[in-house]
C-alpha cells in the first residue's frame, strides 16, 4: 500500500480505474467498495485539496481547481485513458476532468453527483450570485459539525447515533471512522477532513453543469441512490437525453451514500457496465 498521503494505490490487477471520494468522506472510508473493484481493475484514489497539507479553503470559488488538481495528478502519472468512478463531489470532479480532457478516461461512473436542473439550478445560481451561499443548511451544518472528541469511542457513539448513518453497511462505518478521525499528541481525537473545507466546498457547488456535461466524450454511467436528495429524478431523465453516450441506472433500497449503503451492488453495477464497453 502508498504512502503517498495524496495518492493512494489500493492495488488490484487488470486495467487502471481512479476513484475519486466525496466531500467530507476520505478516500478510505470506501474501501469496502474499493475492494470489490480490486478484482478486475488496478485502483488508484488522490485525496482531493481540502486533506492536503497547509491548504486554504477561502481561495477556492467553484469546483474546477479540484478538477484540474484531478487532471494534473493523473496526467503526472502517466495513466492516461483510465476508467474514472466518482462519488458526489468525486463524481463532479472526475466528469469536469473529463470534459477538459478528452483523452483522460475512458469510461467515468459518476455515482449520485450533484448536478441541478429545473428551477433547483436557477434558485441556486441566484444564491450564489446574490452571495448568500454561505448562508444554506448545507453550509451552516458543516461549519457547526463537532471535531472533537475526548477518545474514538466517544465519537463513534456520536456518529452511530446520526439517522444519515442508520442505512451504512457497518463495516464502511468502521473504516469512516479509521480514516475520518485523527489521534492528537495531547490526547482526544479529531475529524480528519477540515469543517471550513467541507463548508467551503458546498457553497462553492455548481449550479448548471450542462455545457460541461454535453462535452463529456467517452461513455458515462450515472448512478442514483433510489431515495437520494441530491441527484434527482429530473436531472437523471436529462442526462440520460443530453449526455453523449450515457446512461443511468438506479440502485433500489438507497440514499445518496449509495458506497457506504450498498458497495458490493454498486461494484456489481459498476463491472457490468465496464464489461459491456
Amino acid at each position: 500500500m502508498s504512502t503517498d498521503p495524496v495518492w493512494r494505490d489500493w492495488g488490484g490487477s487488470g486495467p487502471t480505474l481512479h476513484f475519486a471520494h466525496a466531500n467530507g468522506f476520505p478516500p478510505g472510508t470506501y474501501r469496502k467498495l474499493v475492494d470489490e473493484l480490486t478484482d478486475f481493475h488496478h485502483v488508484f484514489s488522490m485525496a482531493a485539496r481540502p486533506l492536503w497539507p497547509d491548504s486554504i479553503p477561502q481561495a477556492l470559488r467553484d469546483w474546477s481547481p479540484l478538477a484540474e488538481d484531478l487532471r494534473e495528478e493523473i496526467d503526472r502519472r502517466g495513466a492516461r485513458g483510465i476508467v474514472a468512478v466518482g462519488h458526489s463531489l468525486g463524481a463532479v470532479i472526475s466528469l469536469l476532468a473529463a470534459a477538459a480532457d478528452p483523452g483522460l478516461f475512458s469510461a467515468v461512473v459518476a455515482i449520485d453527483p450533484l448536478i441541478l436542473t429545473g428551477a433547483h439550478s436557477l434558485y441556486w445560481g441566484a444564491v450564489k450570485k446574490l452571495g448568500l451561499g454561505g448562508r444554506i443548511r448545507l453550509v451552516r451544518g458543516a461549519l457547526r459539525r463537532r471535531v472533537h472528541w475526548a477518545d474514538r469511542d466517544e465519537a463513534r457513539a456520536t456518529y452511530s447515533s446520526k439517522s444519515v448513518f442508520s442505512g451504512w453497511d457497518p463495516e464502511v462505518l468502521d473504516d469512516y471512522l479509521d480514516v475520518g478521525i485523527v489521534d492528537l499528541p495531547e490526547g482526544g481525537v479529531r475529524l480528519r477532513y477540515p469543517r471550513e473545507w467541507e463548508a467551503r466546498i458546498f457553497a462553492a457547488a455548481p449550479h448548471d453543469l450542462w455545457a460541461n456535461l454535453r462535452k463529456v466524450s467517452v461513455p458515462t454511467l450515472f448512478v442514483q441512490g433510489e431515495h437520494s436528495d441530491t441527484f434527482l429524478d429530473a436531472a437523471r431523465a436529462r442526462v440520460e437525453r443530453e449526455v453523449p453516450g450515457s446512461r443511468a441506472v438506479v440502485i433500489a433500497d438507497s440514499s445518496h451514500f449509495v458506497p457506504m449503503e450498498r458497495p458490493r451492488e454498486l461494484a456489481r453495477v459498476i463491472e457490468e457496465f465496464l464489461r459491456g464497453l
